[in-house]
């Protein structure tokens, strides 16, 4: 099999486990440590970001070039839809705290 036709789950890619595993949600958590670059991942489904604990960061593309650089908050909430999607990035931590969220995957975004 050709690496191409490799499709990896995002949160197969970070190493987590899911904390819901449905036919139609997938949700995991991401912890990004102080200076950590997280693993490359790849959405292919609508899904929503609840940060747990905020931390300056970067969100860069496969290549490493920034896509974009912030300052997520504590109880900030992102939905990320269909327009955007394959989305491939990882997450930089540039803050001396760390950065934690959760990720809602809507398999199905019509029935969830």
């Amino acid at each position: 099999m050709a690496c191409a036709d490799l499709v990896t789950e995002p949160w197969e890619s970070l190493g987590v486990p899911l904390l819901i595993d449905r036919p139609d949600i997938k949700c995991w958590m991401e912890i990004v440590e102080p200076g950590e670059t997280r693993p490359v991942h790849t959405h292919r489904h609508p899904w929503v970001t609840i940060v747990l604990e905020g931390a300056a960061g970067d969100l860069l593309a496969p290549d490493g070039s920034l896509i974009q650089a912030g300052r997520p908050c504590s109880g900030d909430v992102g939905y990320h839809g269909v327009q955007e999607l394959p989305a491939s990035h990882c997450v930089r931590n540039t803050a001396d705290r760390r950065f934690v969220a959760v990720a809602v995957e809507l398999r199905n975004p019509a029935a969830a």
